[in-house]
């Protein structure tokens, strides 16, 4: 992926983690499951036109491939009224598609926090080298980037020290001062809020 489309990717799913702000949807799934290495743009065909991004880490059920391009379906949470933001859980805003254009049908709903919050899921395209079968990839990457880029200043905070919804703004000040480009902030960022446990 060409290096500004990672950036506005970036900030875009940066954006979408800190202000809770999904292709098609439907009620499919099965089939294997993968993961995204890093912001990944969820594709409305295959070589097609950017509908969203996927934030690092998200898991994707596989629903075929073509040419190189992996139909998947994410599967997670939309605040009502903010379909562009899908969340894994509605008390958990690990952003796992951000920025999306498409048409989302919400399924059972829960409100949290006096926020309704409907289940979706949507279906889109990956580039093939985009997806890892195991998410530990994706999160040693992460801890590995986390202790060389956050540890060479400071004692690092264990993930747990803070919550998944808490990790985003204590990230959007940190990752100046660490001189993080957008794609390794937002890899960090996630696999943080995954590792929090709360």
């Amino acid at each position: 992926m060409p290096r500004a489309t990672s950036k506005i990717a970036c900030t875009t799913f940066l954006i979408a983690s800190l202000c809770g702000g999904a292709g098609s949807v439907s009620a499919q799934g099965g089939g294997a499951q993968r993961y995204t290495k890093a912001v990944t743009p969820l594709l409305d065909a295959a070589g097609g036109k950017a509908i969203g991004s996927l934030g690092p880490g998200a898991a994707l059920d596989v629903l075929g491939q073509s040419g190189g391009a992996t139909q998947v379906a994410v599967h997670g949470w939309s605040a009502q009224g903010a379909d562009a933001t899908v969340f894994v859980a509605p008390d958990r805003h690990i952003a796992e598609l951000s920025g999306f254009t498409g048409h989302a049908v919400g399924g059972a709903s829960q409100t949290v926090a006096s926020t309704v919050y409907n289940a979706v899921t949507v279906d889109g395209w990956v580039p093939d080298d985009a997806l890892v079968a195991d998410v530990r990839e994706v999160w040693k990457s992460a801890d590995d980037l986390y202790a060389h880029s956050c540890g060479s200043c400071h004692a690092l905070p264990a993930p747990s020290s803070y919550s998944a919804n808490q990790w985003p703004a204590i990230m959007k000040t940190q990752a100046p001062n660490a001189a993080l480009e957008p794609n390794d902030a937002a890899l960090i960022t996630t696999y943080l809020q995954n590792q929090s446990g709360h």
